[in-house]
C-alpha cells in the first residue's frame, strides 16, 4: 500500500508538472477594462470562457476603474514606457485620444492580417470608432440612450405608447403624468434625466445635430465645439423650465437617484443608457410594467451615437502576444459570443447574425424592451451627426456641458450658459489640439 501511495504521488506530480509546462507555453495577455457590478461579472465570465475554449491564449484581467481612471492609467503607463496593458476597454469619448497617442494597432489592419471580413460589423457602431478612414477599436459594449417608461401611469393619463418622441411631445406627456398633492408637492414627477452631458449630446445628435465643427471631426479634425446649437438649447430650456414646475425632477448629476425615483414610481419617464435596462428592471421588480422608446429630438429624428466604450489592441509588445490580442477580440465577435452578452447587459450586439440567433430571439419574447436600441440603431440615419463627436479633451468638456445644464436649472437662459461654457471649451480642445500636434 505504501508503495502504492507513493505511485499515485508520482503521477499527481508529474500531472501537475505536465499542466504547468503548458500553461507556460501558452501566451499570456493583460486586458484592462471599466465594467463593474453585474457588468463586470458578464465581463470576467467572457474572459473565462475564452480561456477554457482553447489552450494557446491565456487572457489575465484587471478591473482598473471607472473609464476615466482606466484611460488616466493607460496615458501615465504610456508615458512610462511600460505597464500598460494587450488590450484595454476605453469608453467611446476616448476614441480621439486613443487615435491620436500613436499607441493603438487599429483593428482594421489586424481584420485584414488575418482575414476577418469587417461587414461582419453593424454600420452605427463601425461608423463611431472610424476615424481618418480606418477602424481603430472593437465596439466591445455599444450603447445608446432610450426612454423609460412607467406604463401603468401612463395607462392612467389614458396616454398612448409612442416608438419615438419629440421634445415638445416629451413635455406635453411629462405634464400628462405629473402628480401633486392638495398642498401642490409634487408626488409624481412626469420626467427625471440626471444632469450628464451625454443627453446633450444625444439630442443633438438625434437632431441632425453636431457637438463639435468639422462635421463632428469626421470632415476635419476638431477646432472648436458647438454644443450650443438649437436642439442643445431647447432640451435644457425644457429641462429647467419643467424643473420650476415641478414637473421634471431635479437628481443633480447622480443617475443612482433618478434611477431610483423612477423605479419607486415617483417619476413616470426617465432617460437612461440601454446597458441601464437590467438593472432598472430588477430595481422595479413588480411595482408597475415597464415599457421603453427612442430617445427624443427637437424637430426631426435623425438618429443617435453609439455610447459605450470599444477595445483597443495597443502597440509595443512580440508579434505573438499582438495575434493572441487579436485571437480574443475575434472570439468577443462570434455572433453567440454578442448574443449572450446582450442579453447579460443590454448592450447592442455588433456581429451581424447574433440577433437571428434563437436564443436571443427567445429572450427578446420574453422581454421586448431589449429590441429599442437596437431599433433605434437600425432605423437611425448613418451620417456625419449620428457618428458622433470625435474630439480630444472630451472628458473635461463634459464638464463644462453639466455646468452650463446647472446654471440653466438656477435660472440662467441656456444659451447664453452653453456659449460660456463654448468658451471653456473651445479652450481646452486647442490645448488638446497642440499638444497632439507636438507629439
Amino acid at each position: 500500500m505504501r508503495g502504492l501511495a507513493k505511485l499515485l504521488a508520482a503521477k499527481a506530480a508529474l500531472s501537475l508538472l505536465f499542466l504547468g509546462g503548458a500553461e507556460a507555453q501558452r501566451v499570456t495577455i493583460e486586458f484592462w477594462h471599466s465594467m463593474g457590478g453585474v457588468l463586470g461579472e458578464a465581463t470576467e465570465a467572457l474572459v473565462q470562457e475564452f480561456n477554457r475554449s482553447q489552450d494557446r491564449v491565456l487572457v489575465k484581467s484587471q478591473y482598473v476603474g471607472s473609464y476615466d481612471d482606466g484611460i488616466n492609467k493607460m496615458l501615465a503607463a504610456l508615458r512610462a514606457g511600460r505597464g500598460f496593458p494587450h488590450v484595454i476597454q476605453v469608453y467611446d469619448i476616448g476614441a480621439r485620444i486613443m487615435a491620436d497617442s500613436g499607441a493603438v494597432v487599429p483593428l482594421e489592419d489586424l481584420a485584414r492580417r488575418y482575414g476577418f471580413d469587417m461587414d461582419r460589423f453593424l454600420p452605427q457602431p463601425k461608423n463611431y470608432y472610424t476615424i481618418e478612414g480606418k477602424l481603430f477599436g472593437f465596439p466591445f459594449n455599444p450603447s445608446n440612450p432610450i426612454l423609460y417608461l412607467n406604463w401603468a401611469a401612463f395607462q392612467e393619463a389614458g396616454l398612448p405608447y409612442r416608438p419615438a418622441w419629440s421634445l415638445q411631445e416629451l413635455e406635453e406627456a411629462a405634464r400628462r403624468l405629473t402628480r401633486k398633492d392638495a398642498q401642490g408637492r409634487t408626488v409624481r414627477f412626469g420626467l427625471s434625466i440626471p444632469i450628464d452631458s451625454w443627453f446633450v449630446e444625444q439630442v443633438s445628435y438625434n437632431s441632425g445635430e453636431y457637438f463639435c465643427n468639422n462635421e463632428n471631426g469626421r470632415r476635419a479634425r476638431a477646432t472648436a465645439v458647438t454644443f450650443d446649437n438649437e436642439a442643445a438649447v431647447a432640451f435644457l430650456d425644457m429641462y429647467a423650465r419643467l424643473v420650476r414646475e415641478g414637473v421634471a425632477a431635479n437628481t443633480g448629476r447622480s443617475w443612482a437617484d433618478s434611477q431610483s425615483l423612477f423605479a419607486q414610481g415617483q417619476a413616470a419617464i426617465a432617460a437612461y443608457s440601454t446597458a441601464s435596462l437590467t438593472g432598472v428592471l430588477r430595481q422595479v421588480g413588480g411595482r408597475f410594467p415597464v415599457r421603453t422608446a427612442f430617445y427624443p429630438f427637437h424637430r426631426e429624428r435623425n438618429g443617435v451615437a453609439v455610447g459605450g466604450a470599444a477595445l483597443y489592441i495597443l502597440k509595443g509588445f512580440p508579434e505573438a502576444e499582438t495575434e493572441a490580442s487579436w485571437r480574443f477580440v475575434e472570439f468577443l465577435l462570434r455572433p453567440e459570443v454578442q448574443g449572450r452578452w446582450h442579453l447579460d447587459t443590454g448592450y447592442v450586439p455588433v456581429a451581424r447574425g447574433a440577433l437571428e440567433l434563437p436564443f436571443v430571439r427567445q429572450g427578446h419574447v420574453r422581454q421586448p424592451n431589449y429590441t429599442t436600441a437596437i431599433q433605434q440603431f437600425l432605423t437611425g440615419k448613418v451620417n456625419t451627426a449620428s457618428a458622433g463627436c470625435l474630439m480630444g479633451a472630451f472628458p473635461e468638456i463634459r464638464q463644462y456641458v453639466q455646468a452650463a445644464w446647472e446654471e440653466a436649472l438656477r435660472g440662467r437662459p441656456a444659451r447664453e450658459a452653453l456659449r460660456e461654457a463654448k468658451a471653456r471649451a473651445d479652450a481646452a480642445l486647442e490645448r488638446y489640439n497642440r499638444s497632439a500636434a507636438g507629439r
